[in-house]
């Protein structure tokens, strides 16, 4: 009698399994919003300088580097954080689509680099939402990449390549300079 509850039971157990199966395979599954393949961007930074008048910029504030014995010529382990405008073209009159936040680490003592994460916060134009990029950089390379490693709103999900490329700086203070950022992203 033991061995044909056990018989029963498998049988269930099997059956189950199969219901199961075919009723997942014919469920209807949510489907994400795709949001654009290419998404082009302009962020504009102006740094703080408590020495004129930018209170009405949008800012950089340094930290210094840490105190430390060895030479630091890089100034290795100085961290600023940003709140900068995202604008659609590079001229800095132009029409804003948004605002980057984050941080940036210099990050080696052997090469200028940085250590990068922000996000760039899309609240004007075809698409909005939130696009989170995040990568290490060397300053003196002519095209800088990044990862894209997430999104909400309408770049829910996204991952991909940021290119990023220096437009233009003026060194006069308060610094200011223009980045563009192409997005190549999946979904």
């Amino acid at each position: 009698m033991a061995k044909g509850r056990c018989s029963a039971f498998v049988i269930v157990l099997f059956a189950t399994c199969i219901f199961m199966t075919v009723a997942a395979s014919n469920c209807v599954c949510r489907q994400l919003a795709c949001g654009p393949s290419n998404f082009t961007f302009y962020m504009q930074n102006t740094v703080y300088n408590p020495a004129v008048d930018n209170a009405n910029n949008f800012t950089s504030v340094y930290g210094l580097p840490p105190n430390v014995t060895w030479p630091n010529p890089l100034s290795f382990g100085v961290t600023a954080t940003f709140e900068d405008p995202i604008t659609i073209g590079a001229a800095r009159d132009s029409q804003q689509i948004g605002v980057g936040n984050g941080f940036w680490q210099i990050d080696s003592r052997q090469t200028y680099t940085l250590f990068h994460v922000f996000t760039a916060n899309i609240t004007e134009g075809e698409y909005k939402g939130i696009i989170n990029i995040m990568g290490q950089l060397r300053e003196s390379d002519a095209v800088r990449y990044m990862t894209v490693v997430g999104g909400t709103g309408d770049f829910l999900g996204a991952r991909g390549l940021a290119s990023c490329v220096l437009v233009v700086i003026d060194r006069t203070p308060p610094a200011k300079w223009t980045l563009s950022f192409e997005l190549d992203l999946y979904y």
